[in-house]
């Protein structure tokens, strides 16, 4: 069976780009070529060519689905553009894999992986947290059953600044501040460790701390669109029995720190530095394993090879299921809805 290099398309050319360009250029060109740019930004879509000259360049993501086919494009924009670039790229009949956060709610994300599903073809979420080796070590142990099912959860990702390279604080771009833009990177990992039960309920709180904090350091355009939350606190219960609590900060006084807590019928686990320690006999013994050292990059080019091996090879993406995306987003959009409201919703 002769197998072709993945062709692939990607919109937004900044940062998180070019950390994918670096695993695509490691993987070969018999393997995936980028055959397609785009960006608003000139210079980083000059940049981006000079790494892919043969990809064809445009600043409108439509005009750059409109050529020669693509079989995945990679989303690597803000959010409140993710529906309508990965309708169209559903439309030119490619595979997608976007970056987090998803969309704006849930109503755009049910849209998209309906179409989808119509269509035949896959769609992932960068949930690339998901492919480091403690990430894999955790859930096996999970799916073993050898420390008992989850109980209680505990994500947190605090941060002693806001990430203002970026309009993550900006709500019409961003969808949300810093549950949406960071904490959803371990919120999602917690709850893929813990077999992604399904949310039934979540009661959430927010906070703007700046510019009381951090503003004389910020920049003034920043803070004439800073209407993002910085802190949020919530409680998510799910169908399993399980419930987790969130914690994240922009402002935080500590060194940042972002990890989960997993603890179990008979042990616990740690994300970061990870750890398990398990009840035997009613001592605590720790069985935590010797693993190559997590790196948040390398998890990225672990994700993009394992998806492009498996287009190649005509396999279904397992890593991620729309029911888990769906999930996720809809926890998001609960979060917010609870911090408005007051009160508990009901998913």
């Amino acid at each position: 069976m002769a197998f072709h290099p993945v062709r692939i398309g990607l919109i937004g050319c900044g940062t998180q780009a070019h950390v994918h360009f670096r695993g695509l250029q490691s993987l070969g060109r018999d393997r995936a070529i980028v055959t397609a740019l785009c960006d608003l930004d000139q210079k980083r879509l000059t940049e981006a060519a000079a790494l892919w000259p043969e990809a064809r360049t445009s600043a409108d993501y439509r005009d750059m689905l409109d050529g020669d086919g693509l079989d995945l494009v990679i989303i690597a924009t803000m959010p409140n553009s993710h529906h309508q670039m990965a309708l169209a790229s559903l439309d030119a009949g490619a595979h997608i894999l976007c970056e987090k956060p998803f969309m704006m709610h849930a109503g755009e994300a049910e849209e998209v992986l309906s179409k989808a599903e119509q269509l035949k073809l896959q769609v992932q979420l960068g949930t690339n947290m998901r492919y480091l080796p403690s990430s894999q070590h955790a859930r096996r142990l999970m799916e073993s059953k050898e420390i008992g099912k989850p109980v209680y959860i505990k994500a947190w990702g605090c941060h002693t600044a806001p990430p203002v390279w970026a309009p993550h604080y900006h709500l019409a771009t961003s969808g949300g501040g810093v549950l949406a833009s960071t904490l959803v990177h371990t919120l999602d990992l917690a709850m893929w460790v813990a077999l992604s039960p399904n949310p039934i309920s979540v009661s959430a709180s927010t906070s703007r701390l700046f510019p009381t904090k951090r503003g004389p350091k910020v920049q003034s355009h920043v803070h004439e669109h800073y209407d993002a939350e910085d802190l949020i606190g919530g409680f998510i219960r799910f169908d399993d029995g399980s419930y987790c609590a969130l914690e994240g900060n922009w402002c935080s006084e500590v060194t940042d720190f972002h990890s989960f807590q997993i603890t179990a019928e008979r042990g616990t686990i740690t994300g970061s530095p990870y750890s398990v320690r398990i009840d035997r006999e009613g001592e605590v013994e720790d069985i935590t394993p010797s693993l190559q050292a997590d790196n948040w990059s390398e998890s990225i080019w672990s994700q993009d090879a394992d998806i492009i091996e498996k287009l190649r090879r005509g396999e279904r993406w397992g890593l991620q299921n729309a029911r888990q995306l769906l999930n996720l987003q809809k926890v998001i959009d609960a979060c917010y809805e609870s911090a408005r409201k007051g009160r508990e919703i009901l998913i």
